[in-house]
């Protein structure tokens, strides 16, 4: 016959280990949370002591080896950008978009995108008459009577 306790769920709160109880037998989180923070501020500058030891320990071989690395590390970038910068303006030039609305990480896809561009912002042709500006006036004709006729109702009647 199994035991009735092991059955039944504990009706005791669960609480934190190493949380504080409250004057209400609750956790009194305010009090975790300055402990914890406590706790934080505490590793945070033995990580710091940790880092400057570290630093003290090295070598000035090991720091100018860094600090090499650091400069190498720059230069190519500034390098990376000065390329992309040459090959935006050369992209701008070639197709007439300016540099500033160019994006891309190389020459192709800098091109491709100018070349949207510049297909997006080419206004259409309009159609083209003869004679800007100058109407006929035979109304015998019967080929435009039915254009006529739409204009004036649309318009109304200029007659």
């Amino acid at each position: 016959m199994p035991n009735k306790q092991s059955e039944e769920p504990s009706q005791e709160p669960i609480q934190n280990p190493g949380a504080e109880p409250s004057a209400e037998g609750g956790t009194d989180w305010k009090a975790m949370a300055r402990k914890w923070e406590r706790l934080a501020k505490s590793n945070s500058e033995k990580a710091t002591a940790y880092d400057e030891l570290q630093e003290q320990s090295k070598s000035e071989l090991q720091r100018a080896q860094e600090k090499a690395k650091r400069a190498e590390d720059e230069l190519a970038e500034l390098k990376a950008k000065a390329e992309l910068a040459e090959t935006r303006a050369k992209v701008a030039k070639d197709t007439g978009v300016p540099a500033e609305l160019i994006s891309g990480d190389d020459e192709e896809s800098m091109r491709a995108f100018a070349e949207a561009v510049a297909k997006w912002g080419k206004p259409s042709s309009a159609p083209r008459t003869r004679k800007p500006g100058s109407f006929s006036a035979d109304a015998g004709d019967g080929r435009d009577a039915a254009k006529r006729e739409l204009a004036r109702q649309l318009f109304g009647s200029g007659e």
